[in-house]
């Protein structure tokens, strides 16, 4: 199989080619985990396809980015681009909650167009590459950053030259040496904004002031350690704080775009370069709002005063835990003294905190979470976010889970961080959804909290928003804007894709491994 794969790639690029055709379609599966949760998580553009669509772009190649999650998309949309567009090649970007759409719609692009050449790409497929490969309709799979090896591939280079690379050979499949990291960002152009519809996207219920609203990020890696995470001990580089302002100031202009998410691992981890950045962005004048993520232990007086300036009205501080000895095991021990002193140096500078909990961590009890509530209702934070611990193929967590037998089931449309998936014999899943609605209803059932609503929404749609998401927060009452059209995404067996025998590794391996050190040639 993988001796034809050089072949296809050639057809695809001789004269006999559809004149019409692009060479690239980048396409963001849909994500039915998210379903029914209104507006209380976000729907932003997929800044890692919109990355990869620049540098493509950039490269003189022809390319079209189709969000199917954001534009709702079922399989004959699918159906209905790809006829239109004729890509020689398309790529797939996975996360674990969209792998099963994922293999559904590579097996619709070869049922349409069976000498494209499909790549797979993202979280879930680094970390479980042999498995998406056993998809005879994907051909390869990239780990780690996309942007050079999507051009690579559209060069017509041979699947075995270029690094970064897992392949499918007549022996089984190979995995190229890892590609090394491109430390320096700015040799990228900004995201291909242009190639969505920005009324398509929407900031979570609680996280805007102004909109419209998008999404940007200025650093890549993360060098927490957290367990549950896919860029924990990843390498950490930054765009220039220059470019990312004139990143800001192109969208300001040229989009009316008024409020900035920064979904960075940690914005502030990078003390200079905050500060520089916060100092031009000042400098720029401009009327926006935006938010960042910190840790307790990466903020200050300095930062929170300069963030403010700049028109930052509220981070994200992921606390996880309230628990000492979760926080431990957890690879976050902040000091709680930490997390209380960050909270008020961002109240002292007007600045909203919102912080996010995990409960059912391995070694979780109802004990433990209740640890988490207390420190959630004692610390003043103004919103707070809940999430049941999910073991994510490449992390820790679930290396531990799959070691221990703990893993209840692999059904990756279950990976939405709504669901518990690890059988734990200290607690069951029945007693940590239990606490999950009684730790919503102990926070947002305060006076404290409404009055704080109703202080801070200022227009009709924060209102609207606010009372889609109280039936989920507090009753697990979901609505559902796909209706009956997303049926097409859910139900679906991976074991109903993987028609090709591969062995696959009996060892989970860590994705800052895969991207430092690659992985090896066994199977």
């Amino acid at each position: 199989m993988g001796g034809q794969i050089p072949f296809v790639r050639e057809t695809m690029t001789n004269e006999k080619r559809n004149p019409n055709a692009i060479d690239l379609l980048l396409i963001y599966p849909p994500w039915p985990a998210a379903k029914g949760r209104a507006r209380l998580i976000s729907t932003l553009p997929p800044l890692g396809v919109l990355s990869i669509a620049s540098n493509v772009e950039h490269h003189g190649y022809s390319v079209e980015v189709c969000d199917a999650h954001a534009y709702q998309l079922d399989d004959n949309d699918i159906r209905t681009l790809l006829r239109k567009h004729k890509p020689r090649v398309v790529g797939l970007s996975v996360l674990t909650s969209q792998a099963l759409a994922a293999h559904s719609i590579a097996r619709i692009c070869k049922q349409e167009l069976p000498n494209c050449t499909v790549i797979a790409g993202g979280v879930h497929a680094e970390a479980l590459p042999v498995r998406m490969l056993r998809n005879s309709a994907i051909d390869a799979v990239v780990r780690g950053d996309g942007e050079d090896a999507m051009v690579e591939i559209l060069a017509n280079t041979h699947f075995n030259d270029i690094t970064g690379l897992s392949h499918r050979t007549e022996d089984g499949v190979v995995h190229n040496p890892a590609r090394p990291v491109n430390m320096n960002l700015d040799e990228y152009p900004m995201p291909a904004y242009h190639l969505v519809d920005f009324d398509m996207y929407y900031p979570g219920a609680t996280t805007y002031r102004q909109l419209p609203a998008i999404n940007l990020m200025m650093t890549r890696g993360c060098p927490g350690k957290c367990t549950f995470c896919n860029s924990a001990k990843t390498t950490l580089r930054t765009r220039s704080p220059e470019s990312m302002v004139a990143q800001i100031k192109h969208l300001y202009d040229e989009y009316g775009i008024r409020q900035f998410q920064f979904y960075d691992d940690t914005f502030t981890v990078l003390k200079k370069t905050c500060l520089e950045f916060c100092e031009r962005l000042t400098a720029e004048n401009l009327n926006v709002s935006w938010i960042g993520f910190i840790r307790g232990d990466c903020f200050s007086d300095k930062i929170a005063a300069a963030m403010k300036k700049a028109g930052c009205h509220q981070v994200l501080v992921g606390v996880e835990t309230g628990n000492p000895d979760i926080a431990n095991r957890i690879g976050k021990p902040i000091d709680h003294k930490k997390y209380k002193k960050a909270v008020e140096i961002a109240h002292r500078h007007g600045i909203e905190v919102r912080a996010s909990f995990v409960i059912g961590s391995l070694g979780e009890t109802w004990d433990t979470m209740n640890d988490s509530l207390k420190m959630a209702l004692n610390m003043d934070f103004d919103f707070v976010q809940l999430f049941i611990s999910t073991p994510y193929p490449g992390t820790a967590m679930y290396k531990e889970a799959a070691e221990r037998g703990w893993l209840t089931h692999e059904s990756w449309d279950a990976y939405g961080q709504a669901r518990v998936l690890v059988n734990q014999p200290q607690i069951d899943s029945e007693t940590i959804y239990r606490f999950e609605k009684h730790f919503n209803r102990k926070f947002y059932m305060r006076r404290k909290f409404a009055k704080r609503m109703l202080k801070r929404s200022t227009n009709p749609r924060q209102f609207r928003d606010y009372a889609l998401a109280v039936p989920y927060l507090l009753m697990g009452m979901r609505s559902d804007p796909t209706g009956s059209k997303w049926d097409c995404w859910e139900g679906l067996n991976e074991d109903d894709f993987l028609d090709v025998a591969l062995a696959e590794p009996t060892i989970d391996t860590l994705t800052h491994t895969i991207r430092d050190t690659g992985l090896p040639n066994n199977t």
